[in-house]
């Protein structure tokens, strides 16, 4: 254990040190509540205001110097009374003021009312906001008095909290500090109405996530600087710390890597607030300057590649590199074209924008030509479509030089072929790719259309993250007795760069083979082998069940309800119309087609 995390200093002086280290302002909580010059706080309410309203008031006057004292008045007075007995609306209230500025209505000259944003944090330049750090801050909660060990403030309000525990003094783990921050929500919910930011630690481990976060998603903050391998000799605490709460990252943070993602795009008042992990921060900034570096008058229009593992959240890091991406001033104003090859993750991309506050620009291209329609009029909007539509070539869709192609699965040689003829039909836009799985040495064309590597996060590092769940493999055979045993093997290095629905339609016309494999007495020894193996592997977890159709997984379904000490089973089956149309339209026969027929 570092030196300077023992039992003689606990645990708040560390991160204190760390922060004066970070350029932010140091005060003891007891210090700022005790009047004369000292004052900073509003103790007439007998400690429940959270706000540092002299520090606050101070910065609106900074950032805001066309306002009267009257519109600062006003200003505060909303930051401090918006209420909502949902604590996470009232925060998503909150932070909107704090990113897009809180509305107000201000008298012109001519004493009419015209309403303006007045600013609460300088995103923009970081060094005119007001850094402060507190530790014992003290709060009268609904049951008893609190003291948070550390709170970070900017401009006066508390935007993070931290909650440390010292097992070496007290019986604690950082579950404990996760559990105290709970009570917390609960009894001084008025703190955590302006949070963006929850810490927890007992010195071994440190973990960070939002006022929505459940236990499993406090995760690991892992770099300081974006170059950082391995940090050896730094504690997981003075890594967060440090590579969280750089001023001009913290405030990149919270107005772009933070949303609201509610629980359904047809019902947004339900909602759970998402931060970024610490790869999709680096990942997307990095993807940002290479966006602007392809769209300068001598750039090739190519992005680059986003290899992130499955499982490691790049539909949500896609989020945070528009959130980033709409605004900048060299883009003025982009489209963006999502290209998937499939309708199941067009819809998933479609809709996770639709729940993170994109439902008024994000749209579904129906046909070239509806995709043609939808970019003559676009401006920052964001335009879904299957890379299958470009499977022909046609005329230029348009010459704009702000749209952003970004493709999904984009290591799959028939998609690089796709993707430029999609190049050939918008010559002037820049192109991105993002896949969960490497591009192979002989895969020249997806680097030509796209180029190389933005930023790489394996398997292996998602995994030890914890953001991926591991997967273990273990070979069970049920006999076929094919005269052709290595049929399976033909199929899949046959279909290995086919796109899903193109496979699909291939199964099909293979029904015999589905037969013989989907037979009831081979199923129901493949059924009974699973629970047999499920029951007595000796971990804990999930299993998921893949069969060769639909059909056969209902029919696995009914097998495994059946048979005694089965663990509970669900069945998730793919719609077959959500394909059907695609496949009429946009396969043809092919080399790989007449291959099959040999097979």
């Amino acid at each position: 254990m570092p030196k300077n995390l023992n039992e003689q200093n606990l645990t708040e002086q560390p991160v204190i040190d760390w922060f004066k280290q970070l350029g932010y302002e140091y005060k003891f909580g007891p210090d700022i509540s005790i009047g004369g010059v000292l004052l900073e706080r509003n103790i007439e309410d007998d400690f429940k205001d959270v706000i540092l309203e002299n520090r606050l008031r101070s910065a609106l006057r900074r950032l805001n110097p066309e306002l009267s004292e009257k519109d600062i008045d006003e200003v505060v007075y909303k930051l401090k009374k918006t209420e909502n007995p949902n604590l996470e609306i009232v925060n998503k209230e909150i932070w909107e003021m704090l990113v897009g500025g809180v509305r107000i209505d201000v008298e012109n000259k001519n004493k009419e009312l015209r309403g303006v944003f007045a600013k609460v944090i300088d995103f923009q330049n970081p060094l005119n906001n007001d850094f402060l750090v507190v530790n014992q801050f003290t709060i009268k909660g609904i049951e008893k008095i609190r003291r948070p060990d550390v709170v970070v403030f900017i401009n006066g309000i508390p935007i993070a909290v931290f909650e440390l525990k010292n097992p070496q003094i007290e019986e604690a783990t950082i579950q404990t500090a996760y559990q105290q921050l709970q009570e917390y929500k609960k009894d001084i919910s008025e703190l955590f109405k302006y949070n963006q930011i929850l810490a927890i630690s007992d010195l071994l481990e440190a973990k960070y996530g939002t006022i929505s976060s459940s236990w499993e998603w406090f995760k690991t903050w892992k770099e300081i600087k974006e170059s950082d391998e391995k940090l050896s000799g730094v504690s997981q605490l003075e890594t967060l710390v440090k590579g969280i709460f750089q001023k001009a990252r913290l405030l990149d943070i919270i107005e772009n890597f933070i949303v609201f993602e509610a629980d359904s795009e047809k019902d947004t008042s339900k909602f759970t607030k998402k931060i970024c992990l610490y790869h999709q921060y680096f990942g997307v900034n990095k993807a940002v300057t290479r966006t602007l570096q392809a769209l300068k008058p001598n750039g090739d229009g190519k992005i680059g590649v986003l290899w992130h593992t499955q499982g490691s959240g790049k539909t949500l890091s896609m989020v945070f590199y528009v959130n980033k991406t709409k605004v900048l001033t060299e883009l003025k104003g982009p489209t963006f074209v999502f290209l998937t090859d499939r309708n199941d993750l067009d819809n998933q991309f479609y809709k996770t924008f639709l729940r993170t506050g994109y439902d008024k620009l994000a749209k579904q291209a129906e046909t070239i030509e509806d995709l043609r329609k939808k970019l003559e009029n676009a401006g920052a909007e964001l335009i879904f479509t299957t890379i299958q539509k470009f499977a022909e070539d046609f005329d230029t869709l348009s010459e704009r030089k702000n749209i952003i192609v970004i493709a999904d699965e984009a290591h799959r040689t028939q998609y690089a072929e796709l993707a430029s003829r999609a190049r050939k039909a918008l010559p002037n836009a820049s192109f991105m790719g993002i896949t969960a799985t490497p591009i192979s040495l002989s895969n020249r064309d997806t680097r030509f259309v796209f180029g190389d590597y933005i930023d790489i996060y394996t398997m292996n590092q998602s995994v030890e993250d914890g953001a991926t769940v591991p997967i273990y493999y273990e070979s069970h055979l049920a006999p076929l007795h094919f005269t052709n045993y290595f049929i399976d093997e033909e199929f899949d290095d046959l279909t290995q760069e086919m796109d899903f629905q193109v496979k699909e339609s291939f199964k099909r016309k293979l029904a015999k083979l589905e037969e013989v494999v989907s037979a009831p007495e081979r199923l129901q020894k493949i059924a009974e082998d699973i629970i047999n193996h499920f029951n007595n592997r000796g971990v804990s977890g999930k299993a998921m069940v893949v069969t060769i159709s639909r059909k056969t997984a209902v029919e696995m379904y009914k097998l495994i309800s059946k048979i005694p000490n089965a663990p509970k089973i669900a069945v998730v089956i793919s719609k077959p119309e959500e394909f059907k149309n695609e496949i009429q339209k946009e396969t043809r026969p092919s080399e790989i087609e007449r291959q099959f027929k040999r097979v």
